[in-house]
């Protein structure tokens, strides 16, 4: 590199942000633990519904959370095969109801379909992969032959909670393989909105991303993320933690 050019670079490099040109810490802390470690502290009973529950364990954010059984949690899993295994994990674990059911659009059925290699073989399916989309599963690197679909119950989220009489969810945790959009404006649609929403922005396609982070700001949720996730949290939320602090501080 010439010596006018080694300078030019210099020059450039001191114009780009200090994160582009200084190597970041590799991150160690996810939005989400700071959400939960409050509800930790304030040792109150959380209402907990998860969409896409997959084992309980592989992926699972809230997995230390809800397995301490102080939450009110409902759990659901669509696919039979993740579902087995999300019933051992959370076996005699108290206050967890667990769904074999799959949220959308309306309440009946719906078409869900799931990698079905392993099924010859005698080995457990994939639990990552089902999806109402099938080509949500052709990405991720599955034939089109190794796929099949089969048929699950179905609820709306304001169904679900009106079956459990639920009025207010403190955290909603969504992993619904490209369904998340979906989920969260449904969630959006509830007379009394969560106080915090979790859900995955990697399979966001481009018509939903900016649309649905604008709607969650004009729902006044703040935003933050991290490499796979959103974590929306009402500002309402934050109001109450304010005033909780203020109020443990000022006690005599």
């Amino acid at each position: 590199m010439s010596r006018r050019l080694e300078k030019f670079v210099q020059r450039l490099m001191k114009m780009t942000p200090f994160e582009i040109h200084r190597r970041r810490p590799v991150p160690t802390l996810e939005p989400l633990q700071l959400i939960l470690a409050i509800y930790e502290a304030r040792s109150e009973r959380t209402n907990v519904v998860q969409v896409g529950a997959c084992d309980g364990i592989s992926l699972d954010p809230i997995h230390d959370y809800v397995a301490k059984g102080q939450s009110r949690a409902i759990l659901i899993e669509p696919n039979p095969a993740s579902f087995a295994r999300l019933q051992k994990t959370y076996a005699g674990v108290p206050n967890i109801t667990l769904l074999e059911v799959a949220l959308g659009s309306q309440d009946g059925e719906a078409h869900l379909f799931r990698s079905k290699r392993g099924v010859e073989t005698g080995q457990p399916l994939n639990p990552f992969v089902a999806s109402f989309d099938l080509q949500h599963l052709i990405r991720h690197g599955e034939k089109a032959e190794d796929i099949e679909r089969i048929t699950v119950p179905c609820l709306t989220l304001s169904s679900l909670l009106a079956e459990f009489d639920l009025t207010k969810i403190d955290l909603l945790q969504i992993d619904a393989e490209g369904f998340d959009a979906e989920v969260v404006r449904m969630a959006l649609r509830l007379p009394d909105l969560p106080a915090c929403i979790h859900f995955e922005h990697k399979h966001l396609s481009g018509a939903d991303r900016q649309p649905l982070f604008d709607s969650l700001k004009a729902n006044n949720y703040l935003l933050g993320y991290d490499v796979y996730n959103i974590l929306a949290v009402h500002a309402s939320f934050l109001e109450t933690m304010r005033h909780s602090v203020a109020h443990r501080y000022s006690a005599p």
